[in-house]
């Protein structure tokens, strides 16, 4: 089991007020396995993804990654997992601007400690997985939003992550660029990736393998696709 959550809260305080914006949530997610989870907005999605991917951390529950019990986990050991371990793909792609294409692919090794011809030798393979290896020079005014994100999705599996975490890919794409995108995502399934994609569209979560809901903080469902 690669993800193994159990009775994760996560609370907010607002003025006098505290927030519950995820209630006992139960979650595991087999290593290969892709799973979509959908809810409107203001529901805890991104809060979950957050959680997931170690930028946030629970109010209350049990963490689980990859056998490890991440409660007790200090700064360093977490930034070391969400660098090594996890690959993030948002909705807004998150490119850095006046880098080029392989530069930004290449971030996540820099920050890794790889030497410089290592690094962008594997960021070009990794552009090329998405079909982009004649856009690796280019910057991300110069590409196009489907382009952009394919970008951002070779920055997250450049360091062969563990797990892919996708909040929202296609929601700023158009549906050509999207359905592209959902593409790759299938390929690198095939190849054994686990991904949990986020979305609120019907039409992409039925991509994934199995599908769950989350409304109000509470998770649940487990529906299989197909």
């Amino acid at each position: 089991m690669l993800v193994d959550m159990r009775k994760i809260c996560k609370d907010f305080t607002m003025g006098k007020s505290q927030v519950h914006v995820l209630k006992d949530v139960d979650l595991t997610v087999e290593e290969g396995e892709f799973l979509a989870i959908m809810g409107p907005s203001g529901s805890g999605k991104s809060t979950l993804m957050n959680i997931l991917g170690f930028l946030d951390v629970p109010t209350s529950g049990e963490y689980i990654f990859n056998g490890d019990n991440m409660e007790k986990a200090g700064d360093n050991r977490l930034a070391d997992v969400r660098n090594k371990e996890i690959g993030f793909i948002f909705q807004s792609f998150n490119l850095l601007p006046k880098m080029t294409a392989l530069d930004n692919v290449a971030l996540p090794l820099m920050y890794g400690g790889v030497s410089k011809a290592k690094r962008r030798s594997i960021a070009a393979g990794a552009l090329a997985t998405v079909g982009l290896e004649e856009r690796m020079d280019h910057r991300p005014d110069q590409l196009s939003g489907g382009q952009c994100q394919r970008v951002a999705i070779a920055r997250a599996i450049v360091g062969d992550p563990k797990l892919i975490l996708a909040d929202e890919p296609t929601g700023a794409l158009d549906s050509e660029s999207g359905g592209i995108v959902l593409d790759i995502f299938e390929k690198l399934h095939d190849k054994g990736a686990t991904i949990i994609m986020i979305t609120h569209d019907a039409d992409v979560a039925s991509r994934a393998d199995r599908i769950m809901y989350i409304k109000d903080g509470v998770l649940a469902g487990g529906d299989v696709v197909g």
